[in-house]
């Protein structure tokens, strides 16, 4: 069974046309790598999974439930409740980390499962401190923000993202912010949630760890998916000349 099935999806800011009819199923346990141009709706895409960008048209099913239909020309989201049920099956990690300043990264960790979802705070911690531990930081607990690295912190919002238990994690160019040096150490993390088998649908434009990781890549250009499939078959036979012409101007 798919735990995301994306079926016409249209999205407008203003005039812009951001996505034009996007269809897209995601199966339990795929690791998506989303390459593109700048601007051709990649972390758009992304955003109306978890309602952070609200569909122009379409219908978006999470796990067999719909979140959002269109019937009779009408957009419907489900009711509050329901899309925050949904949405909490996904976690988002975002390009410039979203840490909170004035708090450790065990708080930053905690916070949510603790104070919105009203988990035991002893268990909530226990597993904070196993998510530093596997995002090698378990050293950092009681450092703040300013005290890390960028590579640091991004491994801290992993951290937070796989607190929330999620079903599907959700990464907006995670990488894009970061020196390339320090790079490598939030790969690592991503590459060790891919062989564990873990639902991601990533944005990004590091090629080599696409052509590694993902299970299938898809390329978009002006709103649109052109092309997808196994990375081989992405990286090495290309079948279109918009396509060629990106990996060109990325390798």
């Amino acid at each position: 069974m798919n735990i995301v099935e994306m079926t016409d999806i249209v999205k407008h800011f203003g005039s812009v046309e951001a996505l034009n009819g996007v269809s897209l199923d995601v199966k339990k346990g795929e690791v998506i790598a989303i390459i593109g141009a700048s601007g051709s709706g990649k972390s758009t895409l992304l955003r109306c999974i978890n309602r952070l960008e609200r569909i122009t048209s379409g219908s978006i099913a999470i796990d067999g439930e719909y979140l959002v239909e269109t019937k009779d020309g009408a957009v419907r989201y489900a009711n509050d409740a329901e899309v925050r049920r949904m949405c909490g099956k996904t976690a988002m990690v975002f390009q410039h980390f979203n840490l909170f300043p004035h708090l450790t990264c065990l708080e930053n960790i905690t916070i949510t499962p603790t104070k919105i979802r009203r988990e035991n705070s002893e268990a909530v911690q226990q597993r904070a401190r196993d998510l530093l531990k596997t995002v090698g930081l378990e050293a950092k607990e009681n450092a703040f923000p300013s005290q890390l690295s960028g590579g640091q912190k991004q491994r801290v919002a992993i951290a937070r993202a796989l607190a929330l238990n999620p079903e599907i994690m959700l990464f907006d160019e995670p990488t894009s912010a970061l020196d390339p040096e320090i790079t490598g150490e939030v790969l690592n993390v991503m590459r060790n949630l891919a062989k564990e088998h873990m639902t991601m649908l990533i944005v990004t434009h590091e090629m080599a760890f696409a052509r590694e990781a993902a299970s299938r890549v898809l390329f978009m250009d002006e709103g649109l998916i052109v092309e997808q499939g196994k990375p081989d078959a992405i990286f090495k036979r290309p079948k279109t000349e918009r396509l060629k012409a990106f990996l060109n101007s990325m390798i």
